[in-house]
Order: C-alpha cells, then structure tokens, then sequence
C-alpha cells in the first residue's frame, strides 16, 4: 500500500499519466514575461501547486541581479545574491544548455576569513545561486547551465542547494568551485541524468540519497577532493557510469572525503577518468582523504578505468581511517561484481522512477513549410512544440500547424516537441 501511495502521489505531481496528455504553453518565459527572479516569483506565489509551473528560458547569458541586503562574513552589508524555489511541481527548462546561462552577483570584495583570500559570501547558504527549499519537492531541471559569481578560490561558492525532495535534474551544468552542489535534506532523494557539475573541493556534498548517471565530474585544480556525503536516507552518493574529466593535465585529486562519523557512504560504480585519484601522498592516502577526523560507512568502487580504456588498479584502496581518539574504522574500499549490482537506481531510489520524467517527447512527424505555413504531424504526448528559426526558439503553440510570417528564404524553420516536464526533444527541421 506504501509503494502504491508513493506511486500516485509522483503520478499526480510530475503530470504522470500514460495516456494522451492534454497540451498547454509555458507558464512563464523568460526573457519574454520578465527576470528569472520575476519567474521563480510566479511559482512561488502561484495559488494552485498541486499543478506543474513550467518556466522556460530563452537562450542566452543571464545575470541574477541582488535583491534585498544581507550580510557577509566580515560583517559588512551586501545585495543578497540567492535566489529562492519555494513552491513544489514547478519545472524550470533551459533552451539549450551551454547556451542558456544563470549568474549570481556577488561583490567584488574579499576579505581573510581564517583560510585566506574569500568572498564575503562565501559559505552554504550565504551565496548560493538557487536554493530548493524543503517545500518545493518534485523540482525539474533540464538544459540549463548555472555557475556562481565568485572566483575561483575564494571560498564554497555554491550553485545548487537543495533542501527538498525527489528533485529530477536532466543535461544541467552546475559550475563552480567548492561545494558546488548542496544536498540538505536527509530523508531526500535526488537523481542527475547526464550533465556537467565542475569543482574542486567538496563540490558533490551533503546528505540523503543521490543518484549521479551519466554526469561528467569536471575536476579542477591540484589536491582536490569530489564526493563528500554526510548522512544518508540509506545508500548516500551512488555515482553511475560516470565519467571524471581533467579540466586540464595538472588535475590531481581524490575520489572523496567523509562529513560524518561513520555515516558518510559513496560508491562510484563503472567510472571512466583522465587521471586515476592520487594513490600516494605523505600521510597514506590511497584514493580517499581524510576530513575532521570522520570516517565512512564505506567508500567504495568498482570498474574504475581511464578514458582509454585500460582498468585501473583499485589494489591497495584506502580500507582504514584513524578517528582523533586513536580509534581504527574498517572501510570496504573495493567492490566485487556482485556487490556492485546492488547499487542500481531502482534499488536506491525506490518507489521513485525518475527516468518515467526524463525521457524525450515522440518527435514530430512531416514537417513541412508551405506558403509561409509551418505544418507537422504531432506528438501524443507532448507538451506542446517549439518553433525554432536557424536553430533558436522563437515561439511556442499547442497547434500543429504555426504561420511563420515573413521570413528570409535563406532561414531553417524546425519543430522540437516537448515532454511532460516542458524539456524539449531534438529539432525535425522543415522539408521545403
């Protein structure tokens, strides 16, 4: 009865039907309907949220203005650079990812907050560039890319903070530096298909059960440290056919660290690198580094290669953290095949089926453009379909059909269907 609850509740909050869907605009575009903060706002103040809100974003570069003031770490007072969902069932889609950019503002000062050079912002949940609140469960992300205002190493620039739960992010880059990306919610759940998330110390962190498939770790800098859980809802950090990426040939770096006293869990499984983790340092490392004196419930992997292709060697994997009172903790660092095949997304994740989300709408069918009239064989479920011209969106219908006006012959007309979620498929461009 449990699972059959939790099933119509996705159902009835991700739009999930298996039938024909019944085709509606956007709620809100962007730039087109005002600010991305004008945005959020509607979502957040939307009287019926038990209904999907789907904000679209037009491609291009955009910066967050502050708004309101806070204050930073050296006591002085700054414009607040975060930006707050609040509201659940609310999608928030991009046109194209690498195309479609979100900054914060942050100030240009700095000031020594005990480790060095830092922006007065930096901290969880001080300058952060999105944070989901608790409420705002059943959160969608798709091709969009977000990247915090601050510098590189200066200080946990976080991008994404995530306090809520069963929060779906599709092909999204999270750019930063520390601490990129936040999980704060214990008894959450959280999946990332494929994408990009870029750090270099902690910059996967925080509590709860995520499933990472398919996303590319964009490692930076010397000594770096990725995966860094905390405490988990049951199987904490699973990283799926993954894939580390060397931002550039002086990358070294360790697969994680632990945030907990025996709570912290991370599993790589399958995961293909530039650069194997350090194996030796002074202190004993292999692969796995220290932090405040915690230790694991267990950091572990298997099927670990480099992007050439060749295995790497997991002998000799750290399998035992001292804790400060001199205590020894056992680690299970290497999986068997048998083991690993525990750590699939179903078993993680539950009742919770994401990837029902995540899937491309059926591409439109004979697309064709007579007369100045566009004209397709539509898609039972989608959403709705995008018009695009050379490429860029330019307009939205439910139709099947969309009068282009006046054009040069020189330009390419294209349809891209959208699913449920309001993410967007690929183009079928128009036959002349």
């Amino acid at each position: 009865m449990k699972r059959l609850f939790l099933f119509l509740l996705v159902a009835v909050s991700f739009g999930l039907t298996g039938r024909t869907q019944s085709k509606q605009l956007y709620d809100f575009v962007v730039p087109r309907d005002g600010s991305f903060r004008q945005a959020l706002d509607a979502a957040n103040n939307r009287e019926d949220t038990t209904a999907r809100f789907r904000i679209f974003i037009m491609q291009g570069d955009y910066v967050i203005p502050t708004e309101g003031i806070t204050t930073g770490g050296d006591g002085k007072e700054y414009g607040d650079a975060r930006s707050y969902l609040k509201a659940p069932n609310t999608s928030i889609i991009g046109e194209d990812r690498d195309l479609t950019v979100l900054t914060n503002t942050v100030p240009e000062a700095t000031w020594d907050n005990g480790f060095g050079k830092a922006n007065p912002l930096e901290g969880i949940g001080r300058g952060d560039v999105l944070i989901i609140e608790s409420p705002a469960t059943c959160t969608y992300l798709q091709d969009l890319t977000m990247r915090s205002g601050m510098a590189d190493h200066t200080g946990r620039n976080i991008v994404l903070h995530d306090r809520s739960d069963l929060t779906v992010a599709k092909n999204i880059c999270i750019w930063g530096y520390q601490d990129t990306y936040v999980s704060n919610n214990q008894q959450g759940r959280f999946y990332f298909d494929g994408g990009v998330i870029r750090g270099r110390t902690d910059y996967i962190c925080g509590k709860g059960d995520v499933v990472y498939e398919g996303v590319t770790f964009q490692q930076c800098g010397k000594g770096g440290y990725l995966a860094v859980p905390s405490v988990p809802r049951n199987f904490g950090y699973v990283m799926l056919g993954c894939y580390i990426k060397s931002e550039n040939p002086d990358v070294t770096y360790y697969l994680g660290r632990p945030w907990g006293k025996g709570t912290p869990r991370a599993i790589w499984i399958d995961t293909k690198v530039d650069t194997a983790p350090i194996t030796k340092d002074k202190r004993g490392y292999n692969g796995w580094a220290d932090m405040s004196g915690g230790w694991p419930a267990i950091f572990a992997e298997n099927g670990t290669r480099l992007a050439s292709g060749e295995a790497v060697d997991l002998n000799g994997r750290r399998s035992l953290y001292t804790d400060k009172d001199g205590k020894t903790h056992l680690n299970h660092a290497v999986l068997s095949d048998a083991e690993a095949a525990v750590y699939t997304r179903a078993n993680v994740l539950g009742e919770w089926e994401p990837v029902q989300l995540t899937g491309e709408a059926t591409p439109v069918r004979d697309v064709r453009l007579v007369k100045g009239r566009l004209s397709w064989t539509g898609s039972d479920d989608a959403l709705l379909y995008a018009i695009c011209r050379n490429g860029k969106v330019v307009d939205f219908t439910v139709d099947t059909s969309y009068n282009i006006g006046k054009a040069a012959k020189t330009d390419r007309w294209s349809v891209r269907a959208a699913n449920q979620m309001g993410g967007l498929g690929a183009a079928v461009e128009a036959a002349k």
